[in-house]
């Protein structure tokens, strides 16, 4: 047994609960990036979504009022899905770029001295 005494456990606490602090890190309003990966998810799916409806309603609407139907539609569905696919490119870009600047500073060298 420990010779310490009765605050030795209330200590034990302590230290395990500073050294679990130390080792995760929860990200904080400064850090920029506190969204969960389920968040980003629905963030650019529904973004991708809503440009094509924004797309094809914007085709229909001229196919409405300028009697082109249906090119309108599919031209502008097509402008809008290749706005969805260029908004997944940045926010992929993006993520990427946060992802390395965090793990930057971070890198182990393995076994035989390289990162990775």
């Amino acid at each position: 047994m420990s010779d310490k005494g009765p605050d030795s456990l209330g200590e034990r606490i302590a230290r395990a609960k500073s050294a679990r602090e130390d080792r995760i890190k929860r990200p904080s309003p400064g850090d920029g990036n506190v969204y969960s990966a389920g968040a980003h998810a629905l963030r650019y799916g529904v973004e991708f979504a809503m440009s094509v409806v924004v797309g094809g309603f914007i085709g229909y609407w001229i196919d409405h009022y300028a009697g082109t139907a249906p090119w309108g539609l599919f031209i502008m569905g097509a402008f809008g899905l290749a706005a969805g696919v260029l908004s997944m490119v940045r926010a992929y870009r993006q993520l990427m770029a946060a992802a390395e600047k965090e793990t930057e500073g971070s890198a182990d060298p393995d076994e035989d001295g390289k990162t990775g």
